[in-house]
């Protein structure tokens, strides 16, 4: 019988690196995203969305083929080209709570396994939140090297749609809080009709500070709620959805599907990049990238309500 052996040593520079899909998935796909936007996954330049409308199909039999007004179009997704980075110096690694763990000597590797976890979950965080604060206050004119000129958000293009119902903002507090989300729903009952029984599919994407509010505000006529327990956030049985980078006091009220998040994320893993740089220039850093694509489109905007 032939008997095979194995070599199970692991190159040190393996442990620098992070489970790649792990890594991307938290930085790209917090808990909710999946459940309240459109998310189209692997674009990695640009995308058509195809869109057919009928009017007017039906009418009477008649031995005649007469065609309804037909009409065919196709929204382009475009997505953006960013890259996070970071560098850690060895000698700050050897001050800190990890050095006990480090392999003895000045010259050793930075094979910290505990740190290193810690590290690419702080990184994919980050990242995480940076995203957030993109996805709707991205504006690609700002100036002054802000993350948020990288790509262009939500809030920008709604503000550009003369198709999208606006409604004129008033800063938030808890006692107009309510009658501001009425005005809202108000508005989308009156332009879009066809939507408010869709309540499963709908999303009230409010502020950090409009959430804030509303909670204060129901739980105030709710005595036993408001000691003893967190609040539901929905409004007429629709999802509350706290967009923590909208901009202050702002509302959204849309079917979740028209609000699309198009990123790359395959094949990713393979653009991630921990390097040791002692073995190759002899600096003793660590630097990290990770190359990522993402994009922020909203389409039908005659069915989006935006308080702005």
């Amino acid at each position: 019988m032939r008997k095979l052996k194995f070599d199970l040593d692991i190159d040190p520079n393996a442990l620098l690196c992070p489970n790649p899909t792990e890594f991307y998935s938290k930085a790209y796909l917090t808990e909710d995203i999946v459940d309240n936007y459109r998310t189209l996954p692997g674009i990695k330049y640009a995308t058509k969305i195809a869109n057919a409308n009928f009017t007017n199909i039906l009418s009477a039999s008649t031995c005649e083929f007469q065609a309804g007004a037909s009409a065919l179009s196709a929204i382009t997704i475009d997505v953006c080209a960013v890259s996070a980075m970071a560098e850690i110096c060895r000698f700050d690694l050897e001050q800190s709570f990890v050095s006990e763990q480090m392999v003895k000597g000045s010259n050793g590797s930075f094979e910290v396994a505990s740190f290193m976890n810690h590290y690419w979950g702080e990184m994919s965080k980050e990242i995480e939140q940076e995203i957030e604060q993109i996805r709707w206050k991205g504006n690609t004119t700002l100036t002054g090297g802000t993350v948020l000129a990288l790509c262009d958000g939500y809030e920008k293009g709604l503000l550009g749609d003369a198709l999208v119902n606006d409604v004129t903002l008033t800063a938030v507090t808890v006692n107009n809080v309510l009658a501001a989300m009425a005005a809202v729903y108000a508005s989308l009952a009156t332009n879009a009709p066809a939507l408010i029984n869709k309540t499963a599919d709908l999303r009230f994407y409010v502020a950090a500070n409009v959430a804030a509010a509303f909670r204060q505000a129901v739980a105030a006529g709710n005595t036993n709620a408001y000691l003893t327990k967190n609040l539901d956030l929905t409004y007429l049985d629709i999802k509350i959805v706290v967009a923590q980078g909208m901009t202050s006091s702002k509302m959204v009220l849309t079917l979740k599907d028209n609000m699309i998040y198009a990123f790359d994320a395959e094949g990713d893993g393979k653009a991630l990049k921990a390097i040791d740089l002692s073995d190759t220039i002899a600096e003793p850093k660590l630097r990290t990238r990770a190359n990522m694509k993402i994009g922020f489109k909203h389409i039908n905007g005659a069915e989006i309500v935006y308080y702005n």
